[in-house]
């Protein structure tokens, strides 16, 4: 199992709540009741210096409708007026928003009280007919916001087995005015047993752009990413030839609907191109089916790949 098929699956849990407290919180509207009374209308001009009251009378005038008088008379009944509730229609918003990228690490990561777990899944692994498949988890420490965010994460790449093969992975970072965030990180930073991929230290920086002001309606927002990296992120001819590089790896996503991002990205090696999609309003799940490979620079043809990701908080 390629350590890349883990970024992707961490992208997809980072994301999940990465854009949790930061640019991507969408503004919660919930139910509210509003009266109206008499006192609503004390900011309105008056004709008189004292407020007038309008008496609802029994007689009728020759039109048949009833007469109106500022004083009551004898026998009739003041007319009070009735609080009536003021509903505002309430919207539901989803309560997570689409990943910004598929494989490469983005500038975005968890902070404290922020973890998900998720399981990334491939048709077939690089010169092998094989499936593979990876399961992980990670979580977020300090206030990227104020200071220092720390995301940490840990996978299991052999699902026979998840003890026996694996590897734990820090991102730092922190976000900064104008919807920008950097990190920098180290993908495998601790492996045991077998991962097929070593470590990877990168650095990436995310900035989100505006298209609309309403986010979420269609076309509202995109994201790009761009890093650098060795390891992984090198060439495959430059990682098959032991030779010390660094690679360069950058990610396009654009969100079509409010629930689903397009993403486009190069991963250092290869193109990758998928979509992420939240099928749930109410539960925080991201699903992210995607081809790498596409161009043929890496590997021995293009390669579905799948992951899902659940995140909660503490």
């Amino acid at each position: 199992m390629s350590l890349k098929i883990l970024l992707g699956l961490f992208a997809t849990i980072a994301l999940v709540k990465s854009l949790f407290f930061g640019s991507s919180v969408q503004a919660q509207v919930s139910e509210s009741k509003t009266f109206v009374s008499p006192t609503n209308l004390s900011s309105l001009p008056q004709a008189d210096s004292q407020p007038s009251k309008l008496f609802i009378t029994q007689d009728q005038s020759d039109s048949g409708s009833p007469s109106l008088r500022r004083q009551p008379v004898e026998g009739e009944k003041r007319f009070e007026p009735t609080r009536i509730p003021l509903r505002l229609p309430r919207r539901s918003y989803y309560r997570v928003s689409p990943s910004i990228t598929i494989i490469n690490p983005s500038g975005f990561g968890a902070a404290w009280g922020s973890a998900g777990i998720g399981i990334g899944l491939q048709q077939r692994v690089r010169f092998r007919d094989q499936a593979d498949g990876v399961v992980g988890f990670g979580f977020g420490l300090g206030n990227p916001q104020k200071n220092i965010g720390l995301q940490i994460g840990i996978s299991l790449v052999d699902v026979s087995a998840p003890s026996r093969d694996g590897a734990v992975s820090f991102k730092l970072h922190r976000r900064l005015p104008g919807d920008l965030s950097i990190a920098v990180g180290t993908q495998g930073a601790i492996i045991w047993g077998n991962t097929d991929g070593g470590s990877s230290v990168y650095g990436a920086v995310s900035k989100r752009f505006a298209l609309r002001p309403d986010r979420t309606r269609p076309l509202s927002e995109m994201y790009m990413t761009l890093g650098l990296g060795g390891g992984q992120f090198r060439s495959e001819s430059d990682v098959q030839n032991e030779i010390e590089s660094v690679g360069v790896f950058g990610s396009v996503s654009v969100k079509v609907i409010e629930p689903i991002s397009l993403i486009t990205e190069w991963s250092g090696q290869d193109l990758t191109f998928g979509a992420s999609i939240v099928p749930f309003r109410n539960l925080p799940v991201v699903i992210v089916p995607a081809v790498t490979d596409i161009t043929g620079e890496a590997g021995d043809g293009a390669r579905f790949i799948f992951g899902v990701g659940y995140s909660f908080s503490f």
